[in-house]
């Protein structure tokens, strides 16, 4: 009988490739653990990206290096609410009245 080493080398892998609208077309899932609420176009539905990274602020997210991205995710409304509210200080709401920025 084959180890666990043998069978995974042995193991059928599949891999296929989509074009970056099909990509875009796939649905969305909130990163808060244990949701489970998944949206076809999150962004239409008023769901919030979330970028973390390391380094430097950067005007420009183009401009961070991928090996600095920690997470790229999105968090439906009542969990971005829940960590805006609850879970982050208060820094005096300025950076929710200027666009573009967290």
């Amino acid at each position: 009988m084959a180890n666990r080493h043998e069978r995974r080398r042995n193991a059928k892998h599949s891999m296929s490739t989509m074009t970056v609208s099909e990509f875009l077309e796939l649905p969305s899932m909130c990163a808060w653990h244990g949701c489970g609420k998944v949206a076809k176009n999150p962004y239409a539905a008023g769901w919030h990206s979330m970028l973390l990274y390391k380094g430097q602020p950067k005007l420009n997210f183009i401009e961070i290096e991928e090996r600095n991205v920690q997470r790229d995710a999105v968090l439906c409304p009542e969990h971005a609410r829940h960590l805006d509210e609850r879970l982050l200080i208060d820094i005096g709401g300025r950076l929710r009245d200027v666009q573009g920025t967290a």
